[in-house]
């Protein structure tokens, strides 16, 4: 039990990070130094955050195997690229995309040392995660979307990258889920992770909600597809 609380206020440490400093941010306040750092800190804490991720039962559920194409936009560091590198096997491949330049030079190193094949870092933009068109069945964004500005513009781009009956997955903190561990937080803040808002981002950007999953602790998994299926151009 106490095990379990510790890692509750770790995730809750990750959204209050979430709320205010972005990349860039950590960049200046940091420097390299600082950064390894903290790159290392969160690979030290992989295996604590199985118990409230869940990746391999959240993978099982995306029904992802082999020789699939999937990306992981908002990788950071590769927590989901590297489990679903081995998911997906020599035969797939992985996207990792993310617009922190340093997080990827630090997972494609990570990807070197383990001689995986199948892993391609991918530097995207703000407004573009820069997946080639139609070339993946599903696209991952886990704890990302809240920051990114401009939606629509995002999704819209993603869209291209989609095959035909490809399909985005945000695995997103829950607000309802995390009241009991943040009491009294800036309902602003709040907003950002209700259930309200991520239906109004996913359907503004003219997606539709295939179904929501329940079963993480502080999460929701919401499996969309473009309204009308993937881009089909």
């Amino acid at each position: 039990m106490k095990k379990f609380l510790l890692i509750v206020l770790y995730a809750v440490f990750l959204v209050t990070v979430s709320f205010g400093m972005n990349g860039q941010d950590q960049e200046h306040q940091h420097g390299d130094a600082g950064r390894r750092q903290n790159y290392e800190r969160q690979l030290g804490l992989s295996e604590e955050r199985m118990y409230w991720q869940i990746p391999q039962r959240v993978m099982d559920e995306l029904h992802i195997g082999s020789g699939m194409r999937v990306a992981d936009v908002g990788a950071g560091i590769g927590y989901f690229t590297f489990l679903l590198s081995k998911r997906v096997g020599e035969t797939g491949k992985v996207f990792a995309s993310d617009i922190d330049r340093d997080a990827l030079a630090f997972l494609n190193e990570r990807r070197k040392k383990q001689g995986l094949e199948n892993i391609f870092t991918i530097q995207g933009r703000e407004d573009d995660p820069q997946i080639p068109k139609a070339s993946v069945d599903l696209v991952l964004i886990v704890n990302t979307i809240h920051l990114v500005k401009e939606k629509n513009t995002f999704l819209n781009n993603i869209r291209h990258s989609l095959k035909k009956k490809g399909k985005v997955v945000f695995v997103q903190w829950d607000a309802a889920k995390m009241d009991s561990e943040a009491p009294g937080w800036d309902p602003e803040d709040r907003e950002l992770y209700t259930m309200r808002t991520m239906l109004k981002t996913i359907y503004d950007a003219d997606y539709e909600v295939v179904e929501i999953k329940d079963f993480l602790p502080m999460q929701l998994i919401y499996i969309c597809q473009p309204s009308g299926g993937s881009d089909k151009s």
